[in-house]
């Protein structure tokens, strides 16, 4: 059964790199949404690796023919296992936190499916239409009781004071729309590094975090939302070479995003995180160039 894992494992690496990278953030974002079911988030990361490969020009069909078997066999030897782990997902799933999060990572969409295909004028009206979209649902919901009561179990959100602020994930929407107006690629790494920065700072802090320090946060989740965010930028340049950035302004973008989670709470840090690290970035962008 360990052999499995591992032959799966080293194959997959060397014949879809680009591609494995994605699945191991994507394996470890769910892990820690989930807090547990590694051996589902490792397939699943892993299926989802496949499809990237499937859907990339670059990747030849005999790679990823070459590949489902080796997946096939990993399956069935741990098939009792990840099927004790889907229950284990499907549980957490009831939790109000585990399903804010996988709403929010449907924001991925806009960088990694839209910006590629249409690039950032697309991906800019896309982000518009959803976030008027957002804004308008949960308004025309605090009217209607029914609208409401859906909305709460696919987004739970302080609903009650939804008639005098807005939700957490229309300020998400707000804030990437903003930041898609800066240029490129300051502007879709930002996307990226805002959605995977604030949801590693809010899984590991509240999970392992012990030390506080910016407003109440902890330096634990302050240090994993520097390391998602720098991780997630970084593997998303690799795969989509249009929005690639050198080391420094990921670095740059990573720092703003860490501070900007830190220092903001509640709705405003899914406001600023992004727009600050897209502004941050391209001012260092500017200033390199001048020099």
């Amino acid at each position: 059964m360990i052999g499995s894992a591992i032959l799966l494992g080293i194959v997959s690496m060397l014949l879809l790199p680009l591609e494995m990278s994605a699945a191991i953030l994507i394996a470890l974002t769910l892990w820690l949404t989930f807090r547990g079911g590694v051996l589902f988030c490792i397939f699943l990361g892993w299926v989802l690796g496949v499809f990237l490969g499937m859907v990339r020009a670059e990747t030849h069909l005999w790679t990823i023919l070459s590949l489902i078997p080796v997946g096939i066999w990993f399956f069935i030897n741990w098939r009792y296992k990840i099927a004790s782990d889907i229950t284990f997902v499907t549980r957490a799933f009831r939790e109000p936190l585990v399903r804010r999060k996988l709403l929010r990572y449907g924001g991925l969409i806009f960088p990694c499916i839209i910006y590629p295909f249409g690039g950032s004028g697309v991906m800019n009206k896309y982000l518009m239409i959803a976030t008027v979209f957002s804004f308008a649902l949960e308004k025309i919901s605090c009217h209607v009781p029914f609208l409401s009561k859906w909305l709460t179990v696919i987004s739970p959100e302080p609903y009650e004071r939804k008639e005098k602020s807005i939700s957490g994930t229309t300020c998400y929407l707000l804030g990437a729309f903003v930041a898609s107006l800066f240029p490129d690629p300051a502007s879709v790494q930002a996307l990226v590094m805002a959605t995977i920065g604030d949801a590693w700072a809010v899984l590991v802090g509240q999970r392992w975090g012990k030390i506080p320090w910016l407003e109440g946060k902890t330096l634990e989740g302050s240090l994993a939302c520097f390391c998602g965010a720098i991780s997630g930028g970084y593997v998303f340049g690799l795969l989509v070479p249009m929005g690639q950035a050198p080391w420094l302004i990921l670095l740059w973008g990573s720092l703003a995003t860490l501070f900007t989670e830190g220092l903001f709470k509640h709705e405003l840090d899914n406001l600023l995180t992004a727009p600050v690290s897209a502004a941050v970035m391209t001012a260092v962008i500017w200033v390199a160039y001048i020099l």
